[in-house]
């Protein structure tokens, strides 16, 4: 039963998990909604101050569960996995419709009011309450929620991902009862109380009808469906795709767009399973630019699966072990970490020494494959130099993090090497709203060079790269962007590398347009060979998703892009990189290593394993294996040597099984040639190391010759 279903509202260990990944206000604020949606289903009773009772105090306490659970009562569907983060989404949802609702029957009244004749006499003696929608509750312009309030959590918590059974929703929400309906309600109403009471009913269902707007043309709902399935980073990123691809904004369609938002927005799971990732790919290519992958980290949650509907974006096999193309991926980052007000990192995620992170790490880097962290920081705006220290060792502590993990595969079985520990390649600083806060860029600056000090007094080299999500109108505006940061990006002293690797942008809907934009902005604001150095450094973000509905064919947008991108920027980055079961998946790799790949392969060697890439598939991500296996066959033949000299008994031996020597010898030479085609370590000497050794052979060969012929026949 329903009741039965939601008991587990009331049970304080259902959201053990969910109250570490929020702070105080954002309780006051669920219990704030709570209360708004009590009041609002009294419909300006008596006992409506009575039902918005609930004590706004920052703890999830028993009677904030009780009021949860009546809540709950009034679903159609009850979550059933994660149910704190899930109930508290469609609390989310069910305020944000009642606040777009009801401000434009606020609006309505107004101009209503406006509208009516002055004579109109009002009865003085029996005062009606003016009827409000059902749930609805009258709401001002300061209690709408604002950009935190959308926000539960914070980012990264949070994403956008607009799917069928959303965009359902929001227009069956949207859509106002049938006049019809309406007129039979109205006359029976008008039959039974008189004159007086049926023009107060009609006044009612005028202003329902003003609380709904004029839903956006068919087409433009039509064009949203190239939209579902694709998930965003921010709310604006959305709402800039929305209007991109259908036309429809805040400004026509105000209550469509909030609903739409809202049913978009997907809180992260908190239970956070181990990243188990299995490979069948070979180590990266050579690429002839990056190719950058965020991995989010609510992709290692229950249930395993895309983050879209399995019907949209995931193939058959959605519910498999995840697995990623390595092979096309230079650097992966894992999405992301957040830094607090006060520099801070609460909330390690999977990033911690428990073993949940280490073989994510340890499987990229057997593919050679670079794992950067994402650092998510919110109030680098506010930093007094106090937290800007505590944040700069935030991130220097994570980037020490070293963590254990257990070999799997072949590695499994080699002696010293089944536990070790893994540790990043670098960090990605997420600084949000950077476009909107100029006169504070300066504390970027700081950041950065206090944590590339820190960083360069250790042995190992770490890479800095900077994440910014412009709009394009910002690009496109004469704002100075990039020149308050050049000292990071370019340096005026050729000895003396700038401290930024790589500068990671978003890129708005329409990439045909922002990716020229941005190029054209980066071209305005630097000179010489410093526009270059910086267009060399830029990876502008792109999404794999959504490509089913480019314009001239299936992905032919995505491959436009990824030309574009090559010739004229450093790489390109995935947001979020698909997992091979994705739908998208192989159409992805197959244009990125046709646009990245570098064909050209000097040696007969590596022609050899670029033609054969099954051998290497294997051989390369088991490398210190086949390097194990070398130096332990040719440990044994060298022992055997050095006793054969000094023991009649062992050369008696191998004249006895000289087949089985051979077998051994070739062996080796089928390990070694395997390694020696596959093994990055031998990627540029290949083919000198293999003449080598044919001489060798040949030279043994030739004394071997001469002694005999030197010695004569034996009697």
């Amino acid at each position: 039963s329903q009741e039965e279903a939601c008991e587990v509202a009331l049970q304080k260990e259902t959201y053990s998990g969910y109250l570490m990944l929020v702070d105080k206000e954002r309780i006051e604020q669920i219990q704030r909604a709570l209360n708004q949606i009590a009041a609002g289903n009294q419909q300006g009773s008596e006992e409506q101050e009575v039902a918005a009772s609930l004590m706004v105090d920052g703890t999830l306490g028993a009677g904030t569960r009780k009021a949860l659970y009546e809540f709950c009562l009034g679903l159609k569907t009850v979550p059933a996995d994660d149910f704190a983060a899930n109930i508290v989404q469609k609390l989310d949802q069910k305020n944000a419709l009642m606040t777009a609702i009801a401000k434009t029957v606020n609006d309505s009244d107004e101009e209503t009011v406006s509208a009516e004749p002055a004579e109109k006499p009002q009865p003085e003696s029996k005062p009606q309450p003016q009827p409000q929608p059902e749930s609805v509750a009258v709401i001002t312009d300061e209690t709408l929620p604002s950009k935190t309030e959308l926000q539960p959590g914070g980012m990264p918590a949070i994403y956008y991902l607009l799917t069928k059974d959303d965009l359902a929703a929001v227009l069956e929400a949207s859509t106002p009862p049938k006049k019809d309906e309406k007129k039979e309600e109205t006359t029976e109403t008008t039959e039974a109380e008189g004159k007086e009471e049926s023009e107060i009913k009609n006044i009612a269902a005028d202003k329902n009808d003003s609380a709904f707007e004029e839903l956006p043309a068919d087409e433009s709902i039509a064009a949203l469906e190239a939209l579902l399935g694709i998930p965003y980073v921010s709310q604006s990123q959305l709402l800039r795709a929305v209007a991109a691809k259908s036309g429809i904004n805040d400004k026509a369609n105000p209550q469509f767009i909030a609903q739409l938002t809202t049913a978009a927005q997907k809180n992260a799971s908190t239970k956070l399973e181990s990243i188990v990732l299995d490979a069948e790919c070979g180590c990266v290519r050579d690429l002839s630019d990056t190719v950058y992958g965020f991995y989010p980290y609510w992709r290692a949650t229950q249930p395993r699966q895309s983050e879209a509907a399995p019907d949209e974006n995931a193939g058959s096999d959605a519910a498999a072990t995840p697995m990623i193309d390595f092979s096309v991926f230079s650097r992966i980052a894992y999405y992301a970490l957040t830094l607090e007000k006060d520099g801070s990192i609460t909330t390690p995620l999977h990033w911690n020494s428990n073993g949940k992170l280490g073989n994510f790490i340890n499987i990229a880097h057997r593919h050679k494959t670079a794992v950067d962290l994402v650092v998510y920081a919110d109030h680098w705006t506010q930093w007094s130099k106090s937290a800007l220290q505590a944040s700069v060792m935030s991130v220097y502590n994570q980037l020490l993090l070293k963590v254990e993990y257990r070999e799997s595969g072949a590695m499994a079985y080699v002696p010293f090497l089944n536990k070790t520990t893994a540790s990043p390649d670098g960090v990605t600083l997420y600084f949000d709203d950077y476009s909107e806060n100029p006169e504070s860029r300066y504390q970027i600056i700081e950041f950065v060079n206090q944590l590339y000090e820190r960083l360069e007094d250790l042995d190992r080299q770490y890479k800095i790269n900077i994440l910014l999500d412009l709009r394009s109108e910002d690009l496109a505006s004469g704002k100075r962007l990039f020149g308050d940061i050049k000292g990071l990006l370019v340096s005026d002293h050729e000895e003396i590398s700038p401290y930024v690797d790589s500068l990671l942008v978003f890129l708005d809907e329409p990439t045909t347009d922002t990716k020229k934009i941005l190029r054209s902005k980066i071209e305005n604001e630097f000179s010489g060979g410093k526009r270059m150095d910086v267009l060399r450094k830029v990876i502008p973000v792109i999404s794999p998703y959504g490509h089913d509905y480019d314009e001239e064919a299936p992905y032919s947008q995505f491959d436009d892009d990824l030309i574009y991108l090559t010739n004229n920027f450093s790489g390109v980055g995935l947001w979020p990189l698909p997992m091979v079961t994705d739908k998208a998946a192989p159409m992805v790799s197959e244009l990125l290593i046709k646009r990245f790949g570098l064909v050209e392969v000097e040696g007969w060697l590596n022609k050899i394993s670029a033609n054969y890439p099954a051998l290497c598939e294997f051989a390369c991500p088991n490398r210190w294996a086949f390097r194990v296996a070398i130096d332990l066959l040719l440990f044994l033949i060298v022992v055997y040597g050095v006793l054969a000299l000094f023991s009649l008994r062992m050369r008696r031996f191998y004249s006895r099984y000289s087949s089985y020597f051979m077998l051994y010898i070739v062996l080796m030479v089928l390990v070694f040639m395997a390694s020696l085609m596959c093994d990055p370590f031998w990627k540029e000497k290949r083919d000198y190391v293999f003449m080598g050794l044919i001489l060798i052979v040949f030279a043994i060969f030739v004394v071997r010759k001469y002694s005999q012929a030197k010695q004569g026949p034996l009697p």
